[in-house]
């Protein structure tokens, strides 16, 4: 049997959320054509990366079955960005073959060992070797290697590699971005196939990470990690780049003066940006961990000084956790359990500061 598949007006995030999770409820079938007439709105480096990912994973389950698309070749951005050739549609340029320019980073697949090799060979940490890596990548992206925009993509993509070379045990990963200079906007999405958030965050005995979205929402915490918790063992040697737990707190903090972030694992999705509405939910299925950061490059001038103040406040969190083996409902609910927004971080650091 053939099995048509109707691709969404645009690849957003829920848009692409929503045909992602299409794609796993599809059955057995000899032969899918996905039609991509409809998909003339945008189409962004989040959408681009899960669905080509999720594509290519129907794929490898059903080697048997034949995949092929109709109504695609009006889509010349996303043939350039990789996007196609991604999940094996010879439409395009490759994934990394585009040598990228002011303004993107096409989509790429990178081997984590390779990066980890290059670290040893380099005698030198994994971080040291992201940093360069990011350092590169945001130079290609912003076309110059100085100034707040560029200081500040750097940071957040070398906080979010590592977060994948050092927690997901994946053996590669996929990451898109896109700069707007005209719009004050930059995105950046990273995606990879590992152990997700729950099974990472399993091992730290002081949380309660029996599902996705519970550990999408420890794993906000600033601290709280798999490996850097109370009773772990410790590194060898103290290093400025062994993990803290702080790199997903950090960069979400950065994202939501004016932007947004997006961390996705398993069944659950969580959305956090500034304002009223400032978290929501997202029903989903990824095996893995998928991440989007929007950042309002108008708002990052004083990128040192909120670095320093978001560290501040963090680590006025991570003390006071510390003290706290077996975390309490109450205190688990103020520090972010289920139900976290800005206004949660207020009120804990008033608590904290004895107001």
């Amino acid at each position: 049997m053939v099995k048509k598949v109707t691709a969404p007006t645009s690849l957003t995030l829920p848009e692409a959320i929503a045909f992602c999770d299409l794609i796993q409820t599809l059955e057995d079938e000899d032969e899918y054509i996905f039609d991509f007439s409809r998909t003339t709105g945008l189409v962004e480096p989040f959408g681009m990366l899960i669905v080509s990912s999720e594509i290519r994973r129907l794929a490898r389950n059903r080697p048997e079955s034949k995949i092929q698309c109709t109504g695609f070749r009006h889509m010349s951005y996303a043939g350039h960005m990789g996007f196609f050739q991604a999940f094996g549609l010879d439409f395009g340029k490759k994934p990394g073959e585009a040598a990228g320019s002011r303004s993107y980073i096409p989509l790429t697949i990178m081997r984590t060992e390779e990066i980890v090799n290059a670290a040893a060979g380099n005698a030198r940490e994994v971080g040291e070797e992201v940093d360069d890596l990011c350092a590169r990548l945001c130079e290609t992206l912003c076309a110059t290697d100085k100034g707040a925009v560029f200081d500040t993509l750097r940071y957040s993509m070398r906080e979010l590699i590592r977060n994948v070379i050092e927690h997901s045990e994946a053996k590669q990963f996929g990451f898109c971005s896109q700069y707007w200079p005209s719009k004050g906007r930059a995105e950046v999405a990273i995606l990879d196939r590992g152990i997700g958030l729950r099974k990472s965050l399993s091992v730290n005995p002081h949380i309660d990470a029996s599902s996705d979205k519970r550990a999408i929402n420890y794993a906000m915490m600033p601290a709280v990690s798999g490996k850097a918790f109370k009773g772990a063992r410790r590194p060898r040697r103290s290093s400025p780049w062994n993990n803290s737990g702080f790199g997903l707190y950090m960069t979400s903090r950065i994202c939501r003066n004016g932007g947004s972030f997006f961390l996705g694992s398993g069944d659950a999705g969580m959305l956090l940006t500034s304002g009223k509405d400032a978290k929501r939910y997202f029903e989903m299925q990824h095996q893995g961990t998928v991440i989007r950061m929007r950042i309002d490059t108008a708002q990052v001038d004083d990128l040192r000084e909120s670095l320093a103040r978001y560290r501040a406040e963090g680590e006025a969190i991570q003390r006071k956790y510390a003290e706290i083996v077996n975390i309490d409902p109450s205190s688990a609910s103020l520090m972010l359990s289920e139900d976290f927004d800005l206004s949660v971080w207020e009120r804990l650091l008033k608590k904290l500061k004895g107001d």
